[in-house]
């Protein structure tokens, strides 16, 4: 009866355990999947492997790291501890495989780090903490992440307005660089002085009322993308907000409840390819607001309160992609996209339902889209669905 009993309790050890196979060509890669209750990470079950060069514990159970975890791995590159109950992990805890380059800690539950807990990572190039618990971060903790490229810091819990802005100094190449889902609505200006390489800048869901100065100083020559989504921006007064951005090509402001733009604001982004304004409050645009952005490709209007748009909005512009879906458009001027391609404007898409078209002014743009074979949205044109209002005499009234 007593050896049942060991039987059975080593059965369940066993099966506590997370288990891991190796994959790939040259079974370098270690996958683990997890046991039936929870683990602490010891030397074992992934360490003193000369080949492993990518280590997935991605929802394993684990809730904590002990020492010497990753002894002997002196060719793992990828580390991927995600999806797990971490809290705290201990000084040194992360100290062995010196060559990891790819840090993943996202969605685990940590709080903070202790100084010095990355100092053995010094060839990190990316690191993920997004969906952590994060409520502070230690002026220097990141100081010995001199290759660091890409950082995610996305849905945490620290408030900007206590980041030191001397946090990033010791990053010089940072290229990606995610606060998203944050309060960043008070960070310092200068927050970000010290990088001259960052290209993607995620500001989603960060409580912002006002583009935010850190997020278009002067030494931000370099930014690509500027994520400023789903948040409370109502209007952008100055023409100068966006002047420092020389190379930005996407600029995303959808979902904020925007108002008002000042019609020169866009003129400084020369090499701006695509403007995302979807989602927001505008009843009209400037006329000269896009005009004369000339690699300006992609424009997305949807679901604004627009009446309509003039060929003269979209002069000087390389416009290729327009979306004007769910605004309050009852017709767009007489011979549109031939207009368009009057002023060296070929349209390849043309999204324009729902509106409230007038039936007539409708028929007239649908063929004329078909007839220069541009791409439109017309799959609610299956006899179930109202796409347009029909007048008293089917001619297109352009008078509001």
């Amino acid at each position: 009866m007593g050896w049942w009993w060991i039987l059975i309790g080593l059965i369940s050890y066993v099966n506590a355990l997370p288990s891991c196979k190796f994959y790939g060509s040259s079974k370098t890669i270690v996958s683990c999947k997890p046991g039936d209750s929870d683990y602490i990470l010891v030397r074992g079950l992934v360490s003193d492997n000369n080949r492993t060069t990518k280590i997935i514990l991605r929802g394993c159970r684990i809730t904590d790291v002990e020492y010497e975890s990753f002894e002997n791995l002196p060719a793992l590159k990828y580390l991927d501890l995600s999806q797990n109950a971490i809290r705290f992990l201990k000084l040194g805890a992360l100290d062995d495989a010196l060559e990891v380059r790819h840090l993943n800690l996202s969605y685990n539950l940590l709080t903070q780090f202790p100084l010095g807990l990355f100092d053995q990572k010094t060839k990190l190039t990316t690191l993920d903490l997004t969906g952590n618990v994060l409520v502070s971060f230690e002026l220097g903790i990141f100081d010995t992440l001199p290759k660091l490229k890409s950082f995610y810091l996305s849905t945490n819990s620290f408030v900007g307005e206590d980041l030191n802005p001397y946090l990033f100094d010791q990053n010089p190449n940072l290229s990606i660089l995610d606060f998203s889902r944050n309060d960043m609505s008070a960070s310092p200006d200068n927050l970000l002085h010290a990088l001259y390489n960052l290209e993607t800048l995620n500001l989603d869901r960060t409580f912002l009322t006002a583009v935010p100065k850190f997020a278009t100083a002067a030494n931000l020559k370099s930014l690509k993308n500027l994520i400023l989504s789903t948040n409370q921006i109502k209007r952008i007064d100055s023409p100068t907000v966006f002047i420092n951005l020389d190379n930005l090509k996407v600029l995303d402001l959808s979902q904020n409840n925007l108002e008002f733009i000042h019609e020169n604001t866009f003129k400084p982004l020369r090499n701006l390819v695509g403007i995302i304004l979807r989602s927001n409050k505008l009843t009209h645009l400037p006329e000269n607001l896009f005009q004369n952005v000339p690699k300006l490709i992609n424009i997305e209007l949807s679901h604004n309160q627009l009446k309509t748009v003039s060929i003269d909005h979209f002069k000087g512009t390389s416009l290729k992609n327009l979306n004007l879906s769910d605004n309050k458009i009852i017709f767009l001027p007489e011979n549109f996209c031939l207009e368009l391609q009057n002023i060296d404007i070929i349209l390849a898409k043309l999204y324009f339902l729902p509106n409230p078209w007038e039936c007539a002014c409708m028929n007239e743009l649908i063929n004329e889209v078909k007839t220069m074979n541009i791409l439109y949205d017309g799959g609610d044109f299956d006899g179930a669905h109202q796409v347009c209002v029909v007048k008293d005499k089917f001619v297109c009234d352009r008078t509001l």
